[in-house]
């Protein structure tokens, strides 16, 4: 019998079975074949603080294969359960990696994967519905690789998990993967088409791809490693990346700045490929007219390589920590008017929606939130405080990021009146950010075509907001 506090522990996941439960929520299990089973066969292991999994599984995988229709089903049910654990261990990773920042919860990747009942199946290929369980143990072969990457591999291929994941904005692939299967010429009609970057941007990028795969992925062919993952380039390949880029360029290129530039391209690349794939990405190109033109303004930096950089990176961080600002100050103003009696969180939610949109008027407006009269929308949206809030907010978090990488590029002649220049840049580009929306806002003729940057961002945000904020009202 398997004794012990810790050892029962790790030894119990070869018979509790991770599943969920008719409301949706995480449950373990107890199947008493497996635990009689794994107790007979394995009662040294049962015994052992520090349990061989790799032995175990080994040894379970060849039973589960075997002719002994007994020792096969036994066998079977104690990887079910051990596979349920390492499925549910994965959503918490994917938590602990992307849920603070995306907003979502292992509870919601749970019901996504966790879809098995702990019966022997993998003999039964007739059967009309296969769980993730029984493929990846169809699949498995401890000769090729271990049980725990298995699993790993096919939770992030699950078809439901992968759909959710790119409905937060996320796309399981690392930025070498990426950068690896992308042809230069399909690197540059994605920046030219999609994010409508400049010929001179779009060409600089196109020649950092072209030395990624003249040494990255030939280094990789070379050596065999097609199946393995992915690995950040090393400093000798770097190395030779800059020569290559030197060559053709006659300067000098750092390492460390075709490090970043990479990155770059593959965050370009995944946005992208997330967007054609259905995915939840910001809808405004990074080139915005308005965003580029304060931005070079504000650029400390004197060669055209390093310049593009800083410009790319002050463009990314505009748009999320604009879409960052706009759902706070939203989700503050919630808060407040949900306090009010009556609550008036849902009538803001609805008139913010409908506005900003929709592109409806204040007097359409009052009717559909359960108002009378154009001026009582007004008052409850107090969309010139609203936007005041989102301004002060904006240039107090965009300083703050757009300062520091700034300091790494500047003169250090220049660094003592960055902090003002940079403040004065920002609140003037801003300024006329608000501006523009606060035009829209007094256009006499309104339409369902919202214009603005801003507008847009709102309802960007409102569409990501969850459904306790809605409330479960419709706003379609």
């Amino acid at each position: 019998m398997c004794i012990g506090g810790s050892t029962v522990g790790s030894v119990s996941r070869y018979w509790l079975l991770v599943k969920i439960d008719a409301t949706g929520k995480r449950r373990t299990k107890e199947i008493m074949e497996a635990k009689t089973f794994f107790q007979q066969q394995f009662p040294e292991w049962c015994e052992q603080a520090d349990l061989s999994d790799a032995a175990v599984h080994g040894q379970l995988w060849h039973f589960a294969h075997g002719k002994q229709v007994a020792l096969r089903d036994g066998a079977e049910r104690c990887l079910r359960c051990y596979v349920s654990h390492q499925i549910a261990q994965n959503c918490i990773q994917l938590v602990a990696k992307f849920g603070s920042l995306h907003r979502f919860t292992a509870d919601e990747l749970y019901p996504l994967v966790l879809d098995d009942e702990g019966q022997p199946t993998i003999h039964a290929p007739e059967r009309p519905y296969q769980s993730l369980a029984t493929r990846i143990l169809q699949t498995f072969d401890p000769s090729r690789g271990s049980l725990n990457s298995w699993v790993a591999q096919y939770v992030k291929q699950q078809p439901a998990l992968r759909k959710f994941l790119l409905q937060q904005g996320i796309y399981l692939l690392t930025d070498w993967a990426i950068l690896n299967d992308t042809p230069p010429q399909r690197l540059q009609n994605i920046l030219f088409e999609f994010f409508a970057l400049t010929s001179v941007e779009v060409q600089r990028s196109v020649a950092v791809l072209n030395s990624f795969h003249a040494v990255y992925r030939e280094d990789r062919l070379t050596q065999g490693a097609g199946k393995t993952v992915c690995q950040p380039p090393n400093p000798a390949q770097l190395d030779r990346m800059a020569q290559i880029l030197q060559a053709q360029s006659n300067r000098p290129i750092p390492p460390d700045s075709i490090l970043r530039q990479l990155q770059t391209i593959a965050t370009y690349v995944r946005k992208y490929r997330i967007a054609m794939q259905g995915g939840s990405l910001p809808t405004e190109s990074l080139e915005d007219p308005n965003i580029k033109a304060s931005a070079e303004r504000i650029a400390p930096v004197e060669t055209d390589e390093t310049q593009t950089e800083f410009l790319t990176f002050y463009r990314e961080q505009f748009l999320i920590c604009l879409d960052q600002v706009v759902a706070e100050v939203t989700r503050d103003r919630l808060t407040v008017l949900k306090r009010k009696s009556p609550p008036k969180d849902q009538p803001f939610l609805k008139a913010l929606y409908l506005f900003h949109c929709q592109g409806q008027s204040m007097s359409s407006i009052a009717p559909q939130v359960g108002l009378s009269k154009q001026y009582e929308v007004t008052r409850l949206l107090k969309l010139n405080e609203f936007r005041a809030d989102i301004r002060q907010r904006l240039l107090v978090i965009l300083s703050t990021r757009v300062l520091d990488r700034a300091k790494s590029y500047a003169d250090p002649q220049r660094l003592a009146g960055l902090d003002q220049q940079l403040e004065a840049a920002l609140d003037e580009q801003i300024g006329t950010f608000i501006a523009e929306a606060e035009a829209e806002a007094k256009t006499a003729s309104r339409t369902s075509q919202v214009q603005s940057l801003f507008a847009r961002r709102v309802c960007q945000s409102l569409d990501q907001l969850d459904e306790d904020a809605w409330g479960g009202m419709s706003h379609d």
